[in-house]
């Protein structure tokens, strides 16, 4: 098979699409198939060039680099205050009046400067190669825009669409101003379900969110589960000889999705509650709209809070397999699943889980992992909620490695990139919507 790639986050870029579509556009391409990758420009890469026999497209931003939000150490700014006087005050508030405007204006998201060049890009690939397949990616879902606006020009290729996240049925965190774009977001989704071949998903959850909201979707839905991208680093990695318990908690904050504050109230009394031993919390990853919330830390732990920002696949991977407890907090939403609950389970480490809904898709991934402890995330941690967590780092339960070994073949690459080769070749079916 071609197979054209969209998607506007590629490597070297640090977010769980980049993670995810590397991998098995590898594994793709070791199984004999042609693929290139359309993608945004990234600092430091070349416009065309051939990586492990993968051909990789870039193509430029016509508004700004958003690819510029997932590199190494860009999202740690804000957490501290600096002075400079009037002018630069004036300076920052315009910044900030500048970034507002643009919040509530773009559409469909923050990538939609790279809609157009990437649209033309793709028509003069597709005219090329005549691709068999071409497979969108989100989020963000301005690469399933292009998708859209180069399948009539593909010369018969057929579009698969590639879901990560929701977009018009998300609303935290919001992908643009739903007010003002809720009916487009909506009339687009449901185009592009309509005139897509196939679709994937993470999580039955997920499945039974579209086939309920878009019926056309029925038949053309493929569950594709979380990819497990971990660097090829030792599984068992000897944690340093420390006095220290260290939580570490990996992923993308967000104050109304994903947001620090329980977590860091139940660790400011655990503290209080464990005064004989010494804990550190440690943040990797974007932090977003929550600066405020971990710069506000309690005073009794800010010392032993440490915010790290965006840093590298190696590095995360380090401090994962360092790590004591490995934190999850869930998504105020009950479609979707976070890729580092499967890559805690991969590092064989004792995870606390902390949800707030009944129905958080982490409680069915962690089911059978035999080392979880689950909090009910509230205004605040219960004495009940201490006692157990309490419990839980003096007798941090062991992981048997074959537990791990299960959960690193069922999540990965090779295991992933089977069932998206499936759907791929699967036998076409006409379509009479006027493709």
């Amino acid at each position: 098979m071609k197979i054209l790639l969209i998607t506007h986050s590629y490597t070297p870029d640090l977010t769980p699409r980049a993670f995810r579509w590397a991998a098995l556009a590898q594994q793709f391409a070791s199984a004999g198939h042609e693929v290139h990758i359309l993608c945004a420009a990234a600092v430091g890469t070349k416009p065309n060039e051939e990586v492990a026999g993968i051909m990789v497209h870039r193509v430029g931003d016509a508004l700004l680099d958003a690819s510029a939000r997932v590199t190494p150490g860009a999202t740690t700014a804000g957490l501290t205050r600096t002075g400079g006087g009037w002018r630069q005050a004036l300076r920052a508030k315009l910044r900030k009046t500048a970034r507002w405007i643009w919040r509530i204006t773009y559409w469909p998201d923050y990538a939609c400067g790279w809609i157009l060049p990437a649209t033309k890009k793709a028509r003069a690939a597709c005219k090329t190669h005549r691709y068999d397949w071409i497979v969108s990616v989100s989020h963000p879902f301005s690469g399933h825009v292009v998708g859209w606006l180069t399948h009539k020009h593909a010369h018969g290729a057929r579009w698969f669409v590639d879901i990560g996240d929701p977009f018009c049925l998300m609303e935290e965190p919001a992908p643009n101003n739903r007010r003002l774009f809720a009916r487009l977001n909506r009339w687009a989704e449901d185009r592009i379900l309509s005139l897509a071949d196939a679709i994937s998903v993470t999580t039955e959850s997920t499945q039974r969110l579209y086939e309920s909201h878009f019926p056309q979707s029925r038949g053309k839905l493929h569950l594709m589960p979380p990819l497990l991208s971990l660097p090829a680093l030792p599984v068992d990695l000897p944690r340093q000889a420390r006095e220290v318990v260290r939580l570490v908690f990996v992923g993308t904050l967000y104050r109304q999705l994903r947001s620090p504050v329980f977590l860091l109230q139940t660790f400011a009394a655990l503290a209080a509650a464990m005064p004989n031993s010494t804990l550190e919390l440690h943040f990797y990853g974007a932090v977003n709209d929550c600066g405020n919330e971990l710069a506000a830390a309690p005073d009794s732990v800010r010392s032993r809070v440490f915010v790290h920002g965006v840093v590298d696949r190696a590095a995360v991977h380090v401090a994962m397999l360092d790590a004591d407890i490995l934190v999850n907090i869930g998504n105020d939403s009950a479609s979707q699943l976070a890729s580092k609950v499967i890559e805690y389970m991969a590092v064989g480490r004792p995870i606390l889980n902390i949800i707030s809904s009944p129905a958080d898709t982490s409680l069915t991934a962690l089911s059978d992992y035999p080392a979880t402890l689950t909090l009910v995330r509230s205004i605040a941690p219960t004495g009940t909620d201490l006692a157990s967590l309490r419990t839980f780092i003096e007798s941090l339960p062991q992981v048997h490695p074959d537990t791990v070994a299960r959960v690193r073949d069922r999540y990965s690459a090779a295991h992933i990139a089977g069932l998206y080769r499936a759907a791929l070749e699967q036998p076409h079916v006409g379509k009479e919507h006027g493709r």
